[in-house]
């Protein structure tokens, strides 16, 4: 029934918020959304279309967002729904089962704007340091 496991699930999550808290910030975008993927994309300017992560939802159900925002990367950026989340998004969306409902956290806003219901979740780096340190 279920793509992924709750276990591997949040092994992805935990592997892109850790790599996102080493970042200083991110902005990111949806560069991709259609009945078989939506692919947030992140970067550390805007202005070009260079990016340093791709977080790709297979399956997507239904998605409730912002099209382009900042994160705070100091905070949590990606989590699972939490069981009232998943109850109200459920009695708005009637989510099938085999979807998990993840929530993405947005600099500025204090409840999360940002929820994605898919099958399945993974990350590319696409550049591993996009904050190089000086030597």
């Amino acid at each position: 029934m279920f793509a992924m496991s709750v276990d591997e699930v949040n092994l992805e999550i935990k592997r892109i918020n850790t790599h996102l808290s080493r970042c200083l910030w991110m902005d990111f975008e949806f560069c991709r959304m259609d009945a078989g993927q939506i692919v947030l994309s992140g970067s550390i300017d805007q202005s070009s279309n260079e990016y340093a992560i791709d977080i790709e939802f297979e399956e997507p159900y239904f998605v409730s967002t912002l099209f382009l925002w900042h994160t705070d990367t100091a905070k949590v950026f990606i989590e699972l729904a939490n069981d009232d989340e998943i109850i109200d998004l459920n009695q708005k969306y009637r989510v099938e089962l085999g979807n998990y409902i993840f929530k993405i956290s947005v600099e500025g806003f204090d409840k999360i704007p940002i929820f994605i219901a898919a099958k399945k979740i993974s990350f590319k780096i696409l550049e591993g340091d996009p904050f190089p340190r000086s030597k």
